[in-house]
């Protein structure tokens, strides 16, 4: 698994986004449009944006009155995304999803929806996955952007940032939810899916 094999380190992140490169992708209408058709949790819900970089989509969920915080284990984007603006429904900290322990907020059943853009080929997606399922609450949603790449090892060397998933491990994200929504947006997919409503299913 590549995103193991070849982990990025903190250091390496900072220096990219101390250079400016474009590592955050853009929030398009597009993606908005996708986004409020398939995810509508009431004002007030409690949302985690895993690897939110500089903070452009968490500063749209806050502004949407979702009770968000955004992590990070690049300390100069999290610095950025402060500089941007906090107020009291938008918190951003720095953590690190494969080496880092658990914060004490994500505890099991604690969030409505888990935001995951561009991250998931940078972590431990499988072990994420899991967390994932156990942190949302019962009907909870995860939603993930993702490049799809023919091939593993398709990005160019020249732009590591832009790591993707295979077809493949994309189809395989979506195994054991209740509910997939797929939807393309360019060279990248969204995925929308739901944990079941009951606790004992």
């Amino acid at each position: 698994m590549k995103s193991l094999l070849h982990r990025l380190s903190p250091d390496q992140w900072d220096a990219w986004y101390s250079e400016g490169r474009a590592v955050d992708r853009l929030v398009t209408d597009a993606e908005v449009d996708r986004f409020l058709q398939h995810v509508n949790p009431h004002a007030g819900a409690s949302v985690l944006d895993v690897g939110c970089g500089i903070g452009s989509f968490s500063r749209q969920l806050s502004r949407w009155g979702y009770d968000l915080l955004g992590l990070d284990f690049s300390p100069i984007a999290i610095r950025t995304a402060h500089r941007q603006g906090v107020n009291g429904r938008l918190r951003y900290g720095v953590h690190d999803f494969d080496a880092g322990a658990i914060p004490p907020r994500l505890q099991p059943g604690s969030l409505d929806l888990i935001v995951c853009r561009n991250i998931l080929p940078f972590i431990d997606h499988t072990r994420f996955m899991v967390d994932a399922r156990r942190w949302l609450r019962p009907g909870g949603q995860l939603y993930v952007l993702v490049r799809v790449w023919s091939e593993r090892g398709g990005e160019p060397a020249e732009r590591p940032w832009q790591r993707g998933f295979t077809e493949e491990q994309v189809q395989a994200l979506q195994n054991g939810w209740a509910e997939q929504n797929r939807c393309w947006l360019g060279r990248h997919t969204a995925l929308f899916l739901s944990k079941p409503r009951s606790r004992t299913l």
